[in-house]
């Protein structure tokens, strides 16, 4: 009976039925020059008639990590050392001379030195007072180990378990010595059956295949000596790697979409901030440890900033020394006009917010304005897994009459939910300018723990009083970090990722 096989696996079962042994499938692709895939595609073809066919093998690969393939091409220091002392006639040389002589790190001309003298190449002597080294043998051939790493110019990866005795201490040496990468991999080892050995290559037709018709075939009658390639609809298409959207960009996105639902408006403001806005009408004192060099970025182009009314800028003054009309004390100190004039790359998107704040009594708006801000801000931090020095907060508010804590939940139970998560906690916490103040928490079902979503609160009369919001009108609030969501959402472990942009993680993202 005839057999019908493209004309790819019969040049593959001619290379095997030639081969007295089975082969590994990853060599012999290399040995035919053709991907692993189309070599593969073929041997299961050789299943089909029942002529070939493959087996599976875990092993322990072993391989020269960069280093040990320099060390493969330019030779171990070792034996670099010895080649500068016969090319140069020295016979002895003190140390220090020749570790100069020899151009090479410090660390590693000892290294090369200790295994000259482990060879027996080499003594060393103080008898005169400076340590000498004397070269003592007179032959120089290879090491076991120069001749171990000799095998690997033929294979790049060897096969562990097929490794003889000395090979195995040849091999402990250097992976001592950090030259050897070890990795467990799977291999696919590939054999003609009895079939497959004793069939003819006579009884083996080319299967001539296509992908379609034309329509010479149809007139000519020529498209019944074709096969035509099938087509598996189930298998999914090529791996595409066209540009996306950062994930964070599409998480800034998702949420906009949910306050814009929520019925919030966005508002933006300027990264160099006065530390008017920044932290005064916070009601943050100027000697607070906030203000200090290592927690905020302070400019010197530009040096000062444009404060806002005289009556606005008073009503703070008044705020910080006695309470002003908020019914506080007060911090109880001399306000300087000069500190609040200081610049600084914003520290918090609040500083936004109490624009906000003046421009609803400035434009004498009427309630309720709700507004959310997505932005950049900057703090003196030192960069490490869970620490940046630019990073981008979440903020809204609510400025509304008669609004309290219950109103306050509700926003959040709300925004949670649409952000995808169920459970949701609040409970009392201390906030600067808010009182009261609540913390956020939410169950991530993806691990199973609550985490901390951050701060929130109804605005202090100290923060609000001196823009003339006063009750019974309130200002809620409450903000966070988007890196940390991020982090959540798409697993990441180190806060850095998001920014340094793993090209790997990028792929894996959904368009």
């Amino acid at each position: 009976m005839t057999i019908k096989l493209k004309k790819q696996v019969i040049e593959i079962l001619k290379v095997l039925k030639r081969k007295s042994t089975e082969l590994m499938a990853i060599e012999l692709a290399k040995e035919l020059n053709v991907d692993y895939i189309v070599l593969m595609a073929a041997i299961n073809d050789l299943i089909d008639h029942n002529l070939g066919g493959f087996r599976e093998e875990e092993i322990n690969q072993i391989s020269l990590n960069d280093e040990g393939l320099n060390y493969l091409e330019i030779g171990l220091p070792e034996r670099r050392l010895l080649n500068l002392l016969i090319e140069s006639d020295i016979k002895e040389i003190g140390i220090t001379e020749f570790l100069n002589k020899s151009k090479l790190d410090k660390k590693i001309f000892y290294v090369g030195l200790s295994n000259m003298k482990k060879n027996r190449w080499i003594a060393q002597s103080k008898a005169t007072g400076e340590t000498k080294i004397f070269l003592v043998a007179e032959e120089f051939s290879a090491t076991e180990v120069e001749e171990f790493m000799k095998k690997f110019e033929k294979s790049p990866i060897l096969n562990y378990s097929k490794l003889s005795k000395i090979e195995l201490e040849c091999l402990d040496l250097l992976n001592k010595r950090k030259l050897i990468t070890k990795a467990k991999k799977t291999q696919r080892i590939i054999f003609l059956t009895k079939k497959g050995r004793s069939v003819k290559l006579s009884e083996i037709k080319e299967l001539k295949q296509v992908s379609k018709l034309t329509s010479e075939m149809l007139s000519s009658g020529s498209w019944k000596d074709y096969n035509l390639k099938p087509f598996d609809v189930t298998k999914p298409g090529p791996s595409l790697k066209g540009g996306k959207y950062h994930p964070l960009v599409n998480l800034i996105n998702q949420i906009r979409e949910i306050f814009i639902s929520m019925g919030f408006t966005e508002i933006r403001g300027p990264i160099v901030e006065s530390a008017f806005y920044n932290f005064d009408a916070l009601f943050q004192p100027q000697d607070h440890p906030a203000r200090e060099l290592q927690d905020t970025f302070y400019l010197n182009n530009p040096k000062i900033a444009k404060l806002p009314e005289k009556d606005k800028v008073m009503a703070v003054k008044a705020t910080h020394e006695n309470g002003g009309d908020s019914n506080s004390l007060g911090w109880g100190y001399e306000w300087d006009e000069n500190v609040a004039k200081q610049t600084v790359l914003r520290t918090h998107t609040t500083a936004t917010t109490i624009r906000r704040l003046a421009k609803f009594y400035r434009d004498n708006e009427k309630t309720p304005v709700k507004v959310f801000c997505i932005d950049r801000v900057f703090r003196n931090e030192k960069l490490d897994k869970s620490h940046l020095a630019e990073f981008t907060q979440i903020e809204g508010i609510v400025i509304d009459d008669h609004v309290n804590l219950s109103d306050l939940i509700g926003l959040l139970s709300e925004f949670y939910k649409k952000m995808g998560f169920e459970k949701i906690v609040t409970r009392p916490g201390f906030f600067p300018y808010t009182e009261p103040s609540m913390e956020v928490s939410v169950y991530y079902d993806k691990i199973g723990e609550w985490l901390e979503m951050g701060g929130s609160g109804i605005f202090r009369p100290e923060v609000t009083y001196p823009w003339g919001i006063k009750e019974p009108t309130r200002v809620l609030a409450w903000g966070q970090g988007l890196e940390r969501i991020a982090m959540l959402y798409y697993a990441r472990k180190d806060i850095r990722d998001l920014y340094i942009n793993p090209i790997k993680w990028l792929r894996q993202q959904p368009y």
